[in-house]
């Protein structure tokens, strides 16, 4: 049996975060060729350029970086079957303390960066269909979050350019879904007051949090040839009702 990424060249942000690291693993042993951006973490970089990826360090805030590197990465592969928005950062206060420097760097990095990059790798994602956009949302971007305002309402954004980009790009044959990992332990909610992290606890019919491993391998079937014909949904992988 073939490998399920076999002959895919996939692209994802974020891909030394804790999500983004397993699934760059996963999608190179299922014979895909992967890029990942990474803002800091040179040294998961090279751990995961070891195995068979290529890294980009890129500022996901910065338009001009950006424009540079969607015309490099365009002169270096000549087609993009996958294209995974996972990179997202916060800086989380009530919104009478919130600087609109704040706001703007999380609405740049989570919600700005998914739309300019996926405009301009459009050509790429046109030569092979069909091909496959996924944004990583939250369940701040439906019930919002309490201190986290920028970061709720860039997650709500996405949900709902996911939603139009399935429809406008639909006839070109490009899938736009939205994938909910749900809440799991990872550097974002390093931070988190262990109050939080019961209550998220005590509420999950499972009692446990989101594992990552079982999050990217959703990621990889979603991303293979197994899934054709699904698009302009969110799929929320929680351990307790929305």
């Amino acid at each position: 049996m073939d490998p399920l990424l076999k002959d895919k060249t996939v692209l994802i942000t974020g891909g030394t975060s804790q999500l983004g690291r397993i699934f760059v693993a996963k999608a190179v042993q299922n014979g895909a060729r992967v890029f990942f951006t990474y803002f800091r973490s040179a040294t998961v970089a090279q751990a995961l350029e070891k195995i068979g990826a290529k890294g980009y360090a890129l500022d996901l805030a910065d338009v001009q970086t950006m424009e540079a590197f969607a015309a490099s990465f365009q002169k270096k592969t000549e087609q993009l079957d996958v294209l995974i928005h996972n990179a997202a950062t916060t800086a989380d206060s009530l919104i009478e303390q919130m600087s609109e420097k704040d706001w703007d760097r999380v609405i740049s990095v989570n919600l700005k960066a998914p739309f300019y990059l996926t405009r301009q790798l459009l050509p790429l994602l046109l030569r092979k269909q069909p091909s496959k956009v996924f944004m990583m949302v939250s369940r701040a971007g439906l019930s919002g979050l309490y201190g986290a305002a920028n970061y709720a309402a860039s997650k709500g954004g996405l949900i709902a350019m996911t939603k139009t980009l399935a429809k406008e790009l639909g006839r070109k044959k490009i899938l736009v879904n939205a994938i909910n990992p749900g809440f799991m332990k990872a550097s974002m909610t390093a931070g988190v007051p262990e109050s939080v992290l019961q209550k998220n606890l005590n509420e999950s019919p499972l009692k446990s949090f989101s594992d990552p491993e079982e999050v990217a391998d959703f990621m990889v079937y979603l991303s293979s040839g197994l899934m054709r014909q699904v698009t302009g949904q969110v799929f929320h992988f929680e351990s307790r009702p929305l």
